[in-house]
C-alpha cells in the first residue's frame, strides 16, 4: 500500500538513502571517504544527513513543501514543491522540483503516487498549472499529462561598462514576499520562487568553507523608474559570475545594460547565467549559448 504526506525531520535519513540510491555507485569512492563539500557535488543537499536536515527545515519552514510516498510504511520516494506567482506565462504555480524514487523500488507506482497528490494540492491551491524542469523523465511526465511549454539554457554574457543611469543599494530584506508578482528574466532554471532560496548561502551551505568562500553580491536595483534584484555568485573560472534577477517589469534595454556595468565594476569579465530561447533576442549579438538547456514542461489545471 502507497500512502503519501507531508515530509517532517525523521524522514532525512531515508530522504538521504533514496538520493544516494542514485548518486553512489559501487565501483566509486565509498559514501564514508567523501567530505561534506564531495557529497554535496554528487548530489547537492540530499546526499548527507546534516545538509539534508538543514534543507528539510527550510522547507519545513515555509520556503516549499517536502512530501514522501511510503511503500508498506517505508519512506521510497520524495519530492518538493514550490509555490510560486509570476507573470504569464507561468501564473500562480507549483513547480516541481524534485522527484525521485529508490533505485530499488522503482516502477511501483510511487512516483505516479506522489505526482497524483502534488496534482491534487495544486487544485486545493487554486493554481494554474504545475511546472516542471526537469531535462530528464520526459517520458514520464509526458504520460501524465505535461505538455512542452517552453525551453531555456544557459548563456554567457560579456559584462562592460555602459552608458545607464541606475542606483544600487544592498539587499536588506531577505523576505520573499518582494518578488511576488515579479519577472525574473535571468537565473530562472526553476522557478522564481525556488531560485529565491539560492540567494543567502550562509544559510544553507551549513558551515561547508567551499560553498561559503565565492564572493557574492545582493543588490536592489532602480534602472529609469524600474526595480529590480540582482544576485551575483563568483563563478569557478577567475573573472566570471554567476547572475540571476528579479524585476518588476520584463528585462529592457537599460536594465540589461545596467547589469552587464554593475557586473563589471564587480571586477568580472563574464556573466553566466539561463534565460528562456524566447527571450535571447534581448542579449544580443555578443551572448554566447552554451551546451546546457532545459525543456519546460507544464500540466495545466
Amino acid at each position: 500500500m502507497i500512502t503519501v504526506r507531508l515530509a517532517i525531520l525523521a524522514d532525512t535519513a531515508a530522504i538521504t538513502d533514496i538520493h544516494k540510491s542514485h548518486r553512489i555507485s559501487a565501483d566509486g569512492p565509498r559514501y564514508e571517504d567523501l567530505t561534506f563539500y564531495e557529497r554535496w557535488q554528487q548530489g547537492g543537499p540530499w546526499l548527507g544527513i546534516e545538509t539534508c536536515a538543514i534543507h528539510l527545515n527550510r522547507l519545513l519552514a515555509g520556503s516549499g513543501v517536502p512530501l514522501v510516498a511510503e511503500l508498506d510504511g517505508e519512506v521510497l520516494a520524495a519530492a518538493e514543491v514550490y509555490e510560486g506567482f509570476e507573470p504569464p506565462p507561468f501564473g500562480h504555480h507549483l513547480n516541481l522540483a524534485v522527484i525521485v524514487t529508490h533505485a530499488k523500488h522503482l516502477r511501483k507506482g510511487l512516483a505516479t503516487a506522489l505526482l497524483n497528490y502534488i496534482v491534487e494540492m495544486a487544485r486545493l491551491m487554486k493554481c494554474e498549472r504545475i511546472t516542471v524542469s526537469h531535462s530528464e523523465g520526459r517520458e514520464f511526465y509526458v504520460k501524465q499529462g505535461f505538455r512542452n511549454m517552453r525551453s531555456g539554457r544557459r548563456v554567457r554574457i560579456p559584462a562592460q561598462a555602459g552608458r545607464a543611469f541606475y542606483q544600487a543599494t544592498d539587499l536588506a530584506d531577505h523576505s520573499p514576499d518582494q518578488i511576488k508578482g515579479w519577472h525574473m528574466p535571468l537565473g530562472r532554471y526553476q522557478s522564481g520562487r525556488q531560485e529565491w532560496e539560492n540567494l543567502f548561502p550562509q544559510i544553507w551551505a551549513a558551515g561547508i568553507p567551499e560553498l561559503l568562500n565565492p564572493a557574492t553580491a545582493h543588490l536592489k536595483l532602480n534602472v529609469t523608474g524600474q526595480n529590480a534584484i540582482v544576485f551575483m555568485r563568483e563563478a569557478d573560472e577567475p573573472g566570471e559570475v554567476n547572475l540571476a534577477c528579479w524585476s518588476a517589469r520584463p528585462l529592457s534595454n537599460p536594465l540589461f545594460t545596467a547589469l552587464r556595468d554593475r557586473a563589471n565594476r564587480e571586477g568580472y569579465h563574464t556573466i553566466i547565467s539561463y534565460i528562456m530561447d524566447s527571450d535571447l533576442p534581448q542579449l544580443g549579438h555578443d551572448a554566447q549559448q552554451t551546451d546546457y538547456s532545459q525543456d519546460l514542461y507544464e500540466l495545466s489545471l
